[in-house]
């Protein structure tokens, strides 16, 4: 296991700006390998990596302890979580039932700005074709963030907006393929039927693939990095 971050990657970046705060920085750098799983978080030297002071970068570990990023134990310090099969089941464990219950309130109350809204941005996902996924990506959880925004059980997309950070990063990590991609276009697109009927019970199955297809992915892309 790592004891530190990569060697030649400890060297000074960029200070860091009001719009791009520690954690941000952090994040990606886990979701690239530049600090790999096991990794210590040292405050001193992520406070000169990314060129901020030490309080940023504690409040900072514990936004993304939070998030399920990294470990932080009591006299031991900080180091990177594993981001593993494990913890994408629990994951979409958990989503898998916390989406249908907000999507049933979005049909219920949406509108046909709504509606359009989500077919112009499915329409902006279909036409991609940057090889990052990076625009992909932001498209998708646009298209999301429409349904869930509004839900008034805070605590629960309190949850969804958490996790979803892990989500983010490991398709940094593990790009869509062109078979998943297909599968979901497929589900956007009958997702965006069910809301226009009306159908809650269509939609919260649909969300459900969804998030059980998303799992199947990851777990099998993490399966391959490791052989």
């Amino acid at each position: 296991m790592p004891d530190d971050l990569k060697e030649g990657e400890d060297q000074p970046r960029p200070a860091l700006g009001h719009a791009e705060p520690v954690a941000v920085r952090i994040r990606s750098d886990i979701a690239t390998g530049r600090i790999p799983a096991g990794a210590r978080l040292k405050t001193q030297e992520l406070a000169a990596r990314y060129g901020t002071s030490i309080n940023p970068v504690r409040e900072a570990l514990h936004q993304l302890s939070g998030e399920g990023f990294a470990q932080i134990e009591k006299n031991r310090g900080a180091r990177v979580r594993e981001l593993d099969e494990t913890l994408v089941r629990n994951i979409y464990d958990i989503r898998a039932l916390i989406e249908p219950y907000m999507i049933r309130l979005f049909v219920s109350h949406a509108t046909e700005t709504d509606i359009a809204r989500l077919t112009d941005l499915q329409e902006r996902i279909e036409a991609q074709t940057d090889p990052d996924q990076s625009e992909l990506r932001a498209l998708d959880a646009a298209f999301h963030e429409i349904t869930y925004a509004g839900h008034f059980n805070s605590e629960a997309l309190t949850i969804f907006n958490r996790q979803s950070q892990v989500v983010r990063t490991l398709g940094m990590r593990f790009p869509a393929s062109p078979a998943r991609r297909t599968t979901q276009n497929r589900e956007h697109r009958a997702l965006i039927d069910a809301i226009s009927a009306g159908d809650e019970e269509s939609a919260a199955d649909i969300v459900r693939q969804h998030c059980r297809g998303a799992e199947r992915h990851l777990r099998e892309q993490l399966r391959r990095g490791q052989e």
